[in-house]
């Protein structure tokens, strides 16, 4: 499924001549990341993630110090009830 999605995304942008598509594939695979699936109800940047990114600048690691977070509990919370979520979706969806 993924490969003739991508195949679809890549026709649908790819000039005449076929020569530039693997300079517009990152651009693509951006866009089916940032797509709901059907199965899981998220975008694949939504499970691993826990939002979606706007631009591919956003996956960008910004350098910080190493320091404690108070959050992490709660991001680590977030993101397992989300995965649970998907999960059971993905289990609903193959019944």
């Amino acid at each position: 499924m993924t490969n003739s999605t991508l195949t679809t995304l890549l026709r649908g942008i790819v000039s005449k001549s076929l020569r530039d598509w693997y300079t517009k594939l990152p651009h693509v695979e951006f866009a089916y990341n940032w797509t709901p699936s059907y199965a899981t109800s998220h975008s694949p940047f939504e499970v691993c993630h826990g939002l979606n990114r706007l631009t591919p600048l956003d996956l960008i690691p910004i350098p910080q110090e190493s320091k404690e977070s108070f959050e992490a509990e709660e991001r680590s919370k977030t993101m397992n009830k989300l995965h649970e979520q998907v999960r059971a979706q993905i289990e609903k969806v193959n019944e």
